[in-house]
């Protein structure tokens, strides 16, 4: 059996002619940038988080950085996210000049822990904006987070580009911060057919600054009056990603209902498996394990024809392009020991139980059981 590690075209099986007879009608339409399907697409995600606002923008990538830049963050400004997540939650905002600092993890939700933010607060006075990661899908403990960074006078914002729909006591995150931004790119639980994002807000201040920025700086047609951007979500995506967001839900619970197969499969191997916690609502973007002779599983799997991967196998605070900011192995030590041990098996809507039990099975294999 060939098990891959996503399969978008399965998964979208049901609703692949809906999504050709949309692709046609934009095309016929004749209008391709900023229009009504992009208007659309904001009002009902924003409906569906629970925010006032939303903006759509080219990719994740963009959404943290502009959504950070709305909020008045300027080059030399320091912010704070974890250094086991996507480079982009860093780079985004460290290519205009802003400095990126680093908080360790929770062993078990592989997010940020608020107790060491807070003892990194306490040290750097002058960090302005904190960048939790709602990381594989499990939001991270907000209360807690949201306490520490008021107390010092920290804006925050969300990267939830890897959990929509997930849920943090019963609210949406995305709900709970300055902005929060989330990515569309294929593989996501909501996903384009290439790169989107979007930014979402109660902050009407930062929205106007968020439609300002991801179009050249622009208040008025040809009227320029900051600094902006070419990032904007166009009309195709916005109208392919309409046809599936009333899914999104059932998607996610399909989702869970995977990633509860995965954990009786695992129970009795030797690999810790994800924990969702008493307050989350987890939409297991990815299911990840860890085990301390990942490599070796990995390369067992991939003999039997099953697709994983590490998300992420190298910490951001280690990166040669982050040498400057004076971290060295040992900075963090949850989040390296993370990176050495993680590793994501396939999980997706679409993925049979035939399929969960056979990776269980061949996971069973290689630890002799």
């Amino acid at each position: 059996m060939n098990i891959k590690i996503f399969d978008i075209d399965r998964d979208h099986a049901a609703i692949r002619s809906d999504l050709v007879k949309t692709f046609e009608r934009i095309l016929r339409a004749g209008e391709f940038i900023l229009g009504k399907e992009v208007r659309a697409l904001e009002e009902e995600f924003a409906a569906y988080v629970g925010t006032k606002y939303a903006v759509g923008v080219a990719s994740g990538t963009d959404a943290i950085k502009i959504g950070g830049l709305s909020l008045g963050l300027k080059a030399g400004d320091k912010f704070v996210t974890t250094p086991n997540t996507y480079i982009a939650t860093a780079m985004a905002l460290s290519e205009h000049g802003l400095v990126p600092r680093f908080c360790d993890i929770e062993d078990e939700s592989y997010n940020m822990d608020p107790e060491a933010l807070e003892g990194l607060l306490k040290k750097e006075e002058d960090i302005r904006l904190c960048v939790p990661v709602h990381l594989y899908g499990q939001p991270c403990r907000l209360d807690e987070i949201r306490e520490v960074c008021s107390k010092y006078g920290v804006m925050l914002m969300e990267d939830a580009c890897q959990a929509h729909g997930s849920r943090y006591k019963d609210r949406n995150v995305g709900t709970m911060s300055d902005v929060a931004v989330f990515s569309f790119y294929p593989t996501k639980n909501l996903g384009c057919y290439g790169d989107g994002g979007i930014i979402v807000t109660d902050n009407e201040e930062a929205y106007r600054q968020m439609l300002v920025l991801r179009a050249h700086g622009q208040t008025d047609r040809h009227v320029h009056d900051v600094q902006g951007f070419v990032s904007r979500l166009d009309e195709l995506q916005a109208a392919l990603l309409r046809i599936k967001l009333p899914f999104l839900d059932e998607w996610n619970i399909k989702r869970r209902q995977n990633a509860s197969l995965y954990d009786s499969g695992l129970e009795d191997l030797p690999v810790k498996r994800p924990v969702e916690a008493p307050y989350a609502y987890h939409v297991y973007h990815l299911y990840v394990i860890a085990a301390d002779d990942r490599d070796a599983l990995r390369t067992y799997l991939g003999e039997k024809r099953i697709i994983t991967l590490v998300h992420y196998p190298n910490p951001i605070h280690l990166q040669k392009v982050y040498r400057h900011l004076g971290y060295g192995p040992g900075s963090f030590p949850k989040a390296e020991r993370s990176a050495r041990q993680i590793v994501s098996l396939p999980l997706y809507p679409s993925l049979e139980a035939d399929e969960i039990a056979c990776v269980c099975q061949a996971v069973s294999e290689f630890y002799g059981k």
